[in-house]
């Protein structure tokens, strides 16, 4: 009888963990299709964008959001990231790497732990690397260094077909000076390194205008706004953009979308 039980028990136990695992590369494979890429949302400051946003993205179906930080405008404030949360939906997968205005020394970046558990971290799928680094550590702001640097040079050494750097400032900001750019030599380092490992593409944000461009093979983003303040141009078409991406079966295809759903600009990362 309890030889019974016992079987009874292997047989739910085994079962359980095989509709654990299908939901779990469920999960993992649907991760790999479409994405959502957004930045500088500054929740408290101009929540109204966002808002739209995220409803834009809610229409084509996407619960995968990675976002390029200044998530929200106050450094520690609970109530803004409660706001933030509230307005992304909790039925989403969110990836963040933080901002200036979400850490800024450690009150900050405690209150950021309360929400997000890890200040740097990857996340992987069946072929594709994605890195969520930290350009606002205490004492570290506007670099890469240190723990996180070796932590970094670790990770790049896996082997992926893709891997792609998620990092709110910019290697190579619109405004000089603004981003990882402040300390040249580690900026240098830091894409000859992402150079050498095979990274196809880095995100950021910090800027609040869109660009794009290719150094060495890598494709450079700067994922303009999502809220927050404009910045010497009067037209919000140039500030106000998310990006989609989706996988396929030749690589990765990106639009970048504005507040009207018209496409601004499209491209593709494609390692054969």
């Amino acid at each position: 009888m309890f030889l019974i039980k016992l079987i009874k028990t292997v047989k739910g136990f085994l079962l359980s963990a095989i509709i654990l695992l299908c939901l779990f590369s469920t999960f993992i494979h649907a991760e790999s299709e479409t994405f959502a890429i957004i930045s500088d949302s500054h929740i408290g400051s101009n929540d109204s964008v966002y808002e739209e946003f995220i409803q834009a993205i809610d229409k084509q179906n996407i619960d995968v959001i990675i976002h390029c930080g200044d998530a929200i405008h106050t450094p520690g404030s609970s109530k803004q990231w409660k706001r933030f949360i509230d307005i992304t939906g909790s039925n989403k997968t969110l990836h963040i790497t933080p901002g200036n205005h979400d850490i800024q020394g450690n009150k900050s970046l405690n209150e950021f732990l309360r929400y997000f558990p890890e200040l740097y971290y990857s996340h992987s799928n069946e072929d594709t690397l994605f890195i969520f680094l930290n350009s606002e550590l205490p004492g570290e702001e506007g670099m890469i260094t240190g723990k996180q640097l070796a932590w970094l040079k670790d990770e790049l050494q896996k082997i992926f077909r893709y891997k792609f750097v998620f990092v709110h400032r910019p290697l190579f900001p619109i405004f000089g000076l603004h981003g990882l750019d402040k300390y040249k030599q580690q900026r240098d380092e830091l894409h000859q390194l992402f150079a050498k490992q095979g990274v196809s593409l880095v995100v950021s944000g910090h800027d609040h205008l869109y660009n794009r461009r290719k150094m060495d093979g890598i494709t450079y983003i700067i994922a303009a706004a999502s809220g927050g303040q404009t910045r010497f141009l009067s037209d919000t078409r140039f500030y106000f953009r998310y990006i989609v991406g989706k996988r396929t079966q030749s690589g990765y295809y990106f639009t970048v979308k504005d507040m009207d759903g018209a496409t601004g600009d499209e491209f593709k990362i494609n390692n054969n």
